[in-house]
Formats: structure tokens, sequence, C-alpha cells
């Protein structure tokens, strides 16, 4: 990106691992750079949904964020705020958002990670995740969070 595409980005969405987690999250940027994520929480109330973030239970993801690997990373590097959508489970395994569901441990990169795999074992999550994670991302981007002032 140039520098004037980087300075007329508001913010990024990454769109990761929707389907297969028991639980629904929005991740962000530490700090007050979070506001992404902290607009996506409220507006997800509102519209009465659940989803939540990362809790904090392994201190090398703090609370509301996640790790460098995923696809917003490049855009965090550049000091864009970003939300980060994914559905997973921090309560178990190392709580390190890998493993993502009680049923079944781990589903992404596995033979599981299919479709019909998730319909089966999970009747109407996929329709619910995507119904949720939809209104969140098209709420996002008919009324977009204003930056904080004084955040770069």
């Amino acid at each position: 990106m140039s520098e004037a595409d980087i300075a007329k980005t508001q913010f990024v969405i990454n769109l990761d691992s929707l389907l297969a987690g028991d639980d629904m999250n929005v991740y962000g940027s530490a700090g007050e750079a979070g506001y992404v994520r902290e607009a996506a929480l409220a507006l997800a109330k509102k519209l009465g949904h659940t989803l939540g973030t990362n809790p904090g239970l392994n201190p090398d993801y703090p609370a509301g964020t996640t790790g460098d690997w995923s696809d917003h990373a490049p855009f965090e590097r550049l000091g864009l705020p970003y939300a980060y959508l994914e559905a997973t489970n921090w309560a178990l395994g190392d709580k390190d958002g890998y493993t993502q569901t009680e049923k079944h441990g781990s589903i992404w990169h596995t033979e599981n990670d299919t479709l019909s795999f998730l319909q089966r074992e999970f009747p109407g999550r996929a329709e619910e995740h995507l119904r949720v994670f939809s209104d969140v991302l098209i709420g996002l981007l008919q009324d977009p969070p204003l930056r904080p002032e004084g955040l770069k």
C-alpha cells in the first residue's frame, strides 16, 4: 500500500474461520486502537447477537486481540486498525484460539474442515454465524466507527 492508500484507509476487516468454532468473536488492535472491535461488539449487542472477543486467558494473547498470523497482520504492522471476525473457543486447549470446538477439537485445516461435516455435526451453526457476522459487517460499513481523536 502506498502512503496515500494507508492514509485514506479507515480500518481493515478480516473474515477468517467463521463457521466451525463454538463462539463467535471479533478481535482488534490493542488499546484505544481497538475501537473497531468495540464498535462491532456494541453493534452486535444492539442487534441482539452474541459476539465475544478473546477473554485473555492466555498471557500470549491479550484480551480483545489475537496473534499476528492471519490476514490482518500486515495491515496492523502498517498501523491500520482492524476488526477480525472469527469463530473459535478460547476456553479450550492451550487457550490460544486454535481449539475451535468442544465436540471435535480443532476443525480448521483438517479432514473435517468441510461444509458438509459442519452442517452434519453442528446443524444451523453455519447459517447463524453467517447471519451474525454479516449483520455486524454490514453495520460497520453502513455507519463506520470514528477513529478516536489523537489516534494516528
